[in-house]
């Protein structure tokens, strides 16, 4: 199909507003034709590579929408062609690769792992839940011995009892309790005391 004069893979990439020469057309309806002969199952017996890959690629594409499924012998075909790529050994060794065949072990290991993890897990779980927790004793803290004259005292032996006349006279008993705490502090600051 594809000649070395008019090759569209190689060639240059077309603006994509640009609208398809003949020979664009030409080509596309004969690439067309092929991929519905090949995926009726009557493929060319003779191609170029750059058509055997479009070939593939719409194959798969096909087979990716769900529209189209491999037969089992062509399956195994492909994943034994794809083991025998990733391995090395290439597509001229003789003889077959080896089937994957999945073993009495293979089918209980993911049963046997989960139920592992389950029971490490629920064995955390209980161990976490019955762990004698750790007792620590707080100490209540102590208050130091302090003289008298430092602690709050009553007002009452620096005023006295208030007659009724002098009731009004607030301010004057109220400077006086300040003037009398005033002095405490001072005592208990400049003697090296805590506020």
């Amino acid at each position: 199909m594809a000649t070395h004069d008019n090759d569209f893979l190689t060639g240059p990439v077309p603006e994509p507003e640009a609208e398809a020469t003949s020979a664009e057309r030409a080509y596309a309806k004969t690439f067309a034709d092929v991929v519905d002969k090949t995926l009726s199952g009557r493929a060319p017996a003779a191609m170029s590579a750059d058509d055997r890959a479009l070939i593939e690629v719409a194959t798969v594409i096909r087979a990716a929408n769900g529209t189209m499924e491999l037969a089992p012998s062509k399956q195994r075909s492909i994943i034994e062609d794809a083991l025998r790529q990733a391995v090395g050994t290439g597509a001229s060794t003789s003889g077959s690769v080896t089937p994957i065949a999945r073993g009495r072990a293979k089918r209980w290991v993911p049963w046997t792992v989960a139920a592992m993890s389950t029971l490490v897990a629920a064995a955390a779980i209980l161990l976490l839940w019955l762990r004698v927790p750790t007792t620590t004793v707080v100490q209540a803290p102590q208050a130091a011995a302090v003289p008298t004259s430092w602690t709050s005292r009553p007002a009452d032996p620096l005023i006295g009892p208030i007659a009724r006349e002098h009731a009004g006279d607030a301010s004057s008993r109220i400077d006086y309790l300040f003037a009398d705490r005033l002095d405490g502090f001072r005592e208990r600051r400049l003697s090296g005391g805590k506020p």
